[in-house]
């Protein structure tokens, strides 16, 4: 696949999931999530979506848990609103950067308080 192509494939994924998330999944399970990144392999046959989400760890499970058994429907959501002879198979992948983020700004801000 063509950089440019992959490159608009990829922030069109990244737009869409985010919708399918907050507007179409009615998982209770499902708590606050925000795509953060999307990587599509070179093929274009796999997208990894990577998101973050808020709460506790049992709340983020849930979370998890929620996406995972919504993967289908929003791969054949997805499919309807994007032009691909393919779709890809989708991978969702917890990112923990912001986590990692808010925990560093913390450590600074304790170090200032000195």
């Amino acid at each position: 696949m063509k950089p440019r192509r992959s490159e608009r494939l990829t922030e069109i994924i990244r737009e869409e999931v985010g919708g399918i998330l907050r507007r179409d999944v009615s998982d209770p399970r499902l708590g606050f999530v925000t795509v953060t990144r999307v990587k599509v392999s070179p093929d274009g046959t796999h997208a990894f979506i990577f998101y973050s989400t808020l709460g506790t760890v049992e709340e983020r499970e849930k979370t998890r848990e929620a996406i995972e058994s919504s993967r289908a429907y929003i791969r054949r959501l997805l499919a309807g609103r994007i032009r691909v002879r393919t779709v890809p198979e989708l991978h969702f992948i917890h990112d923990i950067s912001v986590e990692q983020g808010e925990k560093v700004l913390g450590l600074m801000g304790g170090m200032e308080e000195s």
